[in-house]
């Protein structure tokens, strides 16, 4: 950090921001808690304004009523007594708020302190804190006895805003004991992902996304393409598609990407390639400046790294002992998965107003996204009878809802899990769930026929197994 440029710094947020679009510029700003912390701040330089006015130019407190009237001296140890209190109020509960969130990051996610920082209800109880503080110490520097000797606006409104600063407390307190509660905690994360999903997907992305352009795709990529290379080691954040599309519509060349959102890439490694379809000339740092590479992977274009945040409480959940937190998280899950079903159209063609081809991103599928969300949980729940069944149960509830296209998708992957739990069921009651799960979705997504080879190969391994000594 301390070789950091700020010019350089500031140069890079502002390209950043530059590169998204309206609805995730809004989310980026909302995910700092300094932007509304500046404007509470200046809020409380304001109300400190007004009162310097009303006591020190107009003289209200020569004229109040003597219950509001107070001279110099108590109106400067009120103050001064008040600035105390309110930075140990503020030490005091955001030191107890981090120690209780870091904890909690351990045993769940350490991306749980940014979705708490990114909480409107957060943000805006934080910026009263910051607020009061700025306003109590503005007025401290501006009480002056040689202009006047009583004060009414000051000190009414010092221990109004301490009185609220008080009230901010409490709420702050009961509203991260609520928060922190395990499926409000879940509940929370979810709802921020799937705002990132319709945001990403149908406002940034859904409009030029085609399954037919107007022209072969085999003839516009003719030839061998230009490879262009990434300039820096990273995470590919954002990439600006409005941007890119336009400027390869004007230059008629068409673009494909190497990488897809998210995937980690070091200097040099091929990035994206385009073919030169018309006379003008490429100008590739245009092309280049459309894609941000960072140093972390961040939620604002990469709908994976919602699901991971999610996936990663579920595959905790599993090694600390807590299924009911790992069945929360796998049912929110499969709600975030019918969510990416409802609104995307899964082709890789991006087009322009035109319907001519432009950009070709990395293909997905709901495929990518189904085995992204529940094989990792797999793995660890292979031989959790409680928790496969979660997973079976929450696939059942899935392809009722899907569109009937993805239901062999859905199918195959339900079989995968079934296939890969490897230990006896204690209980016939778990035995009976699984196989129950199992056979509504084989008859949801008519497979009733593979069901039925599948128990037939069972009991068969099971007769052919030497028994146990």
């Amino acid at each position: 950090m301390a070789n950091l440029n700020p010019i350089k710094y500031i140069k890079r947020t502002y390209k950043k921001l530059n590169s998204l679009s309206y609805h995730q510029v809004i989310y980026e700003l909302r995910s700092n808690v300094w932007l509304i912390c500046l404007f509470y701040g200046i809020a409380g330089s304001l109300i400190a304004a007004a009162a310097y006015v009303g006591d020190m130019h107009m003289l209200l407190g020569e004229d109040a009523p003597g219950f509001f009237q107070a001279d110099y001296e108590l109106t400067r140890q009120i103050v001064s007594s008040l600035v105390a209190g309110i930075i140990t109020l503020n030490a005091f509960t955001l030191n107890s708020i981090l120690v209780v969130l870091t904890n909690f990051s351990g045993q769940f996610t350490p991306r749980m302190l940014t979705t708490f920082i990114s909480d409107r209800r957060t943000q805006h109880l934080i910026g009263i804190f910051n607020m009061a503080f700025v306003f109590i110490l503005l007025t401290f520097f501006l009480i002056d006895e040689e202009v006047t000797s009583y004060y009414a606006i000051i000190p009414s409104l010092t221990i109004l805003v301490m009185l609220l600063t008080v009230g901010t407390f409490v709420i702050f307190i009961n509203h991260t004991i609520k928060w922190m509660q395990v499926p409000n905690l879940m509940q929370n994360m979810k709802n921020e992902s799937q705002q990132q999903i319709l945001t990403t997907l149908i406002k940034d992305l859904e409009e030029y996304r085609t399954t037919d352009p107007s022209m072969s795709i085999s003839k516009q990529l003719m030839g061998e393409g230009v490879t262009i290379s990434a300039s820096r080691t990273g995470y590919i954040q954002i990439v600006d598609y409005k941007r890119l599309i336009h400027y390869a519509q004007s230059v008629d060349t068409v673009i494909r990407f190497e990488k897809r959102i998210g995937e980690f890439v070091l200097k040099g490694t091929p990035l994206l390639t385009y073919w030169k379809n018309g006379r003008f000339p490429i100008d590739e740092k245009k092309i280049i400046s459309r894609v941000f590479i960072g140093s972390k992977k961040t939620e604002v274009q990469d709908i994976e790294f919602g699901i991971n945040k999610l996936k990663e409480i579920a595959i905790k959940s599993l090694g600390n002992d807590d299924p009911d937190t790992a069945s929360n998280a796998i049912y929110q899950l499969s709600d975030l998965l019918l969510s990416i079903s409802k609104v995307s159209r899964f082709t890789p063609y991006l087009t322009d107003p035109d319907n001519e081809l432009r950009v070709i991103i990395k293909e997905e599928s709901f495929e990518f996204y189904l085995y992204s969300t529940f094989s990792h949980i797999t793995i660890y729940a292979k031989e959790d009878p409680i928790i496969t069944n979660d997973i079976l149960e929450a696939m059942s509830l899935l392809v009722q809802t899907i569109d009937k296209q993805f239901h062999k998708t859905s199918w195959d992957f339900a079989l995968m899990v079934a296939k890969g739990y490897q230990a006896p069921f204690s209980f016939k009651y778990n035995e009976k769930k699984f196989y129950r799960s199992l056979e509504k979705i084989s008859k949801t997504t008519g497979n009733e026929q593979a069901y039925q080879t599948f128990i037939d190969e069972l009991k068969e391994n099971q007769q052919q197994s030497p028994p146990e000594n």
